[in-house]
């Protein structure tokens, strides 16, 4: 816990929400909007289809998550932790590793939890496995921002200021899941195979 509290007492982490630009707020509202239609979605699923049902509240809760996220940069809360537990325990020097391997988990995960998903949803109508498809394009994205190669936050911070690659590849992610989400609920409710 000393590490925890070294991170915060350096005052390294500042919530973003005291520097949002117009981009952040841009894809918070995103992400409020995809949240909103996939509650919508879940709504509209009725009972008979409970697997899309739980499918859109989950999304809806990931969206909420990242649109939150957004404005309160917990990823660096997570950077500056672990980068002072490795000060403690003395592996500083070998984080590059460290680093490594705990990305290269990140994506086995993600790619076992899309396939998990994408298993589940086999037979689900076909805006269900669209937004997975938003998901996982979200999710690449932010694997991407996770694993922080500078080469690569260059060219996603490419672009006008109040909107660089990176944010138009997210709202892009968004907007695949949230307009799913719409195509679902507008869909005809007959009984899917």
């Amino acid at each position: 816990m000393n590490a925890v509290a070294a991170a915060f007492a350096s005052q390294d982490w500042h919530a973003s929400i005291a520097r949002a630009d117009m981009a952040d707020w841009l894809t918070v509202a995103a992400y409020g909007l995809a949240a909103i239609l996939a509650l919508r979605a879940s709504a509209a699923s009725g009972n008979e289809h409970l697997r899309e049902r739980r499918f859109w509240q989950l999304t809806a809760a990931i969206l909420g998550f990242l649109g939150i996220n957004e404005l309160f940069d917990f990823q660096t809360i997570v950077t500056i932790v672990g980068r002072s537990w490795a000060l403690e325990q003395g592996w500083y020097e070998d984080r590059r590793m460290f680093q490594f391997e705990f990305i290269l988990a990140l994506a086995v995960g993600a790619i076992a939890a899309g396939a998990a998903m994408l298993r589940l949803t086999r037979g689900s109508h076909s805006s269900v496995r669209i937004a997975l498809l938003g998901l996982v394009f979200i999710g690449v994205f932010v694997l991407i921002r996770a694993a922080s190669f500078h080469h690569v936050s260059d060219l996603l911070g490419m672009g006008p200021d109040a909107l660089t690659i990176g944010s138009m590849q997210e709202l892009l992610g968004i907007a695949i899941v949230g307009l799913a989400a719409y195509r679902y609920r507008a869909a005809p409710r007959t009984v899917r195979a």
